[in-house]
Order: structure tokens, then C-alpha cells, then sequence
């Protein structure tokens, strides 16, 4: 009997939101790949078995809102370290790099990393480069379509789409004329924009308004300037348009881009985030601020989401925006074998936004093994 390259991960508690399924069930890998369990298959078929009894068992993390350019800006993390160990296997930089220095950050980041890693193209040239020292420079007569299009040309597949920052410190007197520019070089390359919305130089509804089917309205739950709750408690009804239209909505939470009251405010009223991410940088990660992709899923959980929405948030709806839908975010039969093992443990943390008010969160993800495409990338001796 062949046992070659097979790893069984038996006893845990899965949840796929990709194909419905929350229950007790073993997921089999073989040279990379989820493969069916056959009716009556024995574990001696597997050279490599981990009982994951008493854990839950989810497809690998997806971090939709990264910074992940190490060493070419300098919020940039290492992603394999900053990822894997979190049970992140694929991650989306948002943004850190532009048309000047695209070409480095996939030769010395994305080409070399076990985590796979999609980005988008920053609308200014240089990107975030020059965070946190001096923001970027979003001036609409600097956007290079020319060169934007060859590099969606020579990364297809990676690269999705564009990002732009619009908030009032950086855009200045120019309002929301770098996300109209923006827009237009997006249908003219065809692709999905990202926008930063933290504290937004006009009426969020006016921003949100832009917005086409499939853009992504990001920092969701913010609280400085105009946000998504208007001043009675009630969300914005142009927000509430702007998901019926298919706009996509990301926590991305950061050290400051979240507000307790909005985001109560927001789930009492059942709007609940499309994705959740991080927004990982080098000041955040490992850092109680942030730290990882579990720690912000057990906030939600705090907040009153289910689990299997949350899981949902950060694997298959992800997977979805970045066109791996059936091959990432799942552990159904074919798809790449990226798998995340966690245990719930009771433990208390408080959370703190930006405004001061406080959150106290009784129970954590706490990670116990990452396999990356097939391989172990990370395992806690508690396993």
C-alpha cells in the first residue's frame, strides 16, 4: 500500500464555509493536494498522521490587507514568518508597491516566499515607500496607465487590481479626484479598485457612491471623519446600495482603523464585513495592536459574529475576490492543501481603538498547525 507523500489530519472539528460543511471529519493530503476520503479508508495510509482531536480544523487563512514589500518599504513584514505561523497561507499586499519599484517586490518578495501572495498596484508610482515618514503622492497627473498595463500584462493572475488611499491628510484639496482618476484607469485595465477610507475628505456616501460592482470598500469599520453610521445610529442608506450593488466590504482593522461604536453599531444592524483582514505591518504585527489574522478573528467573535461566518470572511469569500474560488479557501477534494489547525482557548484580552473605548475578548484562536501547499510550515509542540 502506498504511503508515499500522504499526510492525514484526523479527529478536528472542520469548517468550510466554501462547501457548507461545519462537523468531525479527516482531511487526507497527497503530494499537495486535498484528496477524497475514501468510505472505510484506514489511517495506515497516510506516512505522516496528526490527531487534531479537540481542534478546529479550517482551510488555510486568507489575509486579504497586508503590507508585505520586507525590505523595499518600511512597513513591510516578512510574510513567511508573519504569515505561516498564524495559519495564513496566502495573503493580498495592498498597495506597497507602484509602477517604479512592482518589479522588485515581485523578484525579491512574492517569488521567494512558501506563502502565496497576491498585491495590488498602488495608483502613486512609488507606492508606500515612503511610510510612515511622508505619505505617498496621489496626484491623478502622475498615474502612469502605460505602465500599469504592462505590468497586469506580465502578472496576470497576481496582480489584481489598484489600490488608492483617501483619506483627508493625504489627498488633500484634490477630494475624491484621485479616486474618480483612479476608477478610470481600473476600466480602462479592467480590473477591481481598493479604497482606504479612514477619515475621507467628503461625505462617506459621496465615496461609496464611485464605487463599481466588485471594488472594495476597506477599513469598513473606521471611526474618524465621516464613517458608515450617521449620527442617529443607522447606517448610511448609499452604503447600504453600494453592497447591493456588489461593492465588497473589508475590515482591514490596523492599529486605528476601527471603531468599537461603529462597529456595534454596524453588526446590531446586521452589517456584517464581507472579508476581514489585518492590515499587517511591521509596527502591528506580533504586536497586541494586531499580531495576526487569528487574534482579529477572535475579536469579531467577542463582537457577536459566528464562527463560521468569521472563518467564511477569511478563507472562502477572499479566495473569491482573488480568483482562486474552489483551489484556496477550502478543503474540499482538488483544492491546494493549505490547511490551519486552532484550538479555542479561554484566555482574556483587551482590545482598545483609537478613540480609547475597550473591548474585552474571552476566548482566542490560538494557532497549532499551518500546512502550506501541502508541506508543514508550522506546527506548536501542544499538537
Amino acid at each position: 500500500m502506498e504511503v508515499q507523500n500522504k499526510l492525514l489530519i484526523k479527529g478536528g472539528m472542520v469548517i468550510d464555509p466554501a462547501v457548507n460543511f461545519h462537523g468531525l471529519m479527516d482531511i487526507l493530503i497527497k503530494n499537495g493536494k486535498i484528496i477524497a476520503m475514501s468510505p472505510g479508508e484506514k489511517h495506515e495510509v497516510a506516512s505522516q498522521v496528526i490527531d487534531a482531536t479537540g481542534c478546529y480544523v479550517f482551510p488555510g487563512l486568507i489575509d486579504y490587507h497586508t503590507h508585505l514589500f520586507y525590505g523595499g518599504t518600511h512597513i513591510g513584514v516578512n510574510p513567511d514568518l508573519a504569515l505561516l505561523p498564524q495559519g495564513v497561507t496566502t495573503a493580498v499586499d495592498q498597495g506597497s508597491a507602484g509602477v517604479s519599484n512592482m518589479e522588485a517586490f515581485f523578484d525579491t518578495v512574492i517569488a521567494r516566499s512558501q506563502a502565496q501572495i497576491f498585491c495590488y498596484l498602488h495608483v502613486a508610482p512609488s507606492g508606500l515607500e515612503s511610510l510612515p515618514y511622508n505619505p505617498e503622492v496621489v496626484d491623478p497627473s502622475l498615474y502612469d496607465l502605460r505602465a500599469s498595463l504592462g505590468l497586469f500584462e506580465k502578472y496576470a493572475g497576481r496582480l489584481l487590481g489598484l489600490k488608492i488611499r483617501q483619506s483627508r491628510e493625504i489627498v488633500g484639496e484634490l477630494g475624491l479626484t484621485p479616486l474618480k482618476a483612479t476608477i478610470r484607469m481600473a476600466e480602462e485595465i479592467g480590473c477591481r479598485v481598493v479604497v482606504h477610507t479612514t477619515n475621507p475628505p467628503d461625505a462617506v456616501g459621496k465615496l461609496a457612491d464611485l464605487l463599481r460592482t466588485g471594488d472594495v470598500f476597506t477599513h469598513m469599520y473606521q471611526g474618524k471623519g465621516n464613517s458608515i453610521v450617521n449620527a442617529d445610529g443607522t447606517i448610511d442608506e448609499r452604503i447600504y446600495r453600494a453592497r447591493e450593488r456588489g461593492v465588497i466590504f473589508d475590515t482591514a482593522d490596523g492599529r486605528g482603523h476601527y471603531s468599537f461604536d461603529v462597529a456595534k453599531k454596524a453588526l446590531t444592524a446586521g452589517f456584517v464585513p464581507d472579508v476581514i483582514s489585518t492590515d499587517l505591518t511591521c509596527s502591528n504585527v506580533y504586536n497586541q495592536a494586531v499580531f495576526g489574522l487569528p487574534l482579529m478573528m477572535s475579536k469579531y467573535l467577542a463582537l457577536g459574529m459566528t464562527l463560521d461566518d468569521i472563518v467564511k470572511a477569511c478563507t472562502a469569500a477572499p479566495a473569491k475576490l482573488i480568483g482562486r474560488e474552489g483551489k484556496l479557501g477550502t478543503l474540499a477534494p482538488g483544492a491546494c492543501a493549505d490547511v490551519a489547525v486552532f484550538r479555542i482557548a479561554e484566555k482574556q484580552v483587551v482590545f482598545t481603538d483609537f478613540a480609547g473605548q475597550s473591548l474585552v475578548c474571552n476566548q482566542l484562536l490560538i494557532p497549532q498547525l499551518t500546512v502550506s501547499r501541502g508541506k508543514v510550515a508550522y506546527r506548536s509542540l501542544e499538537l
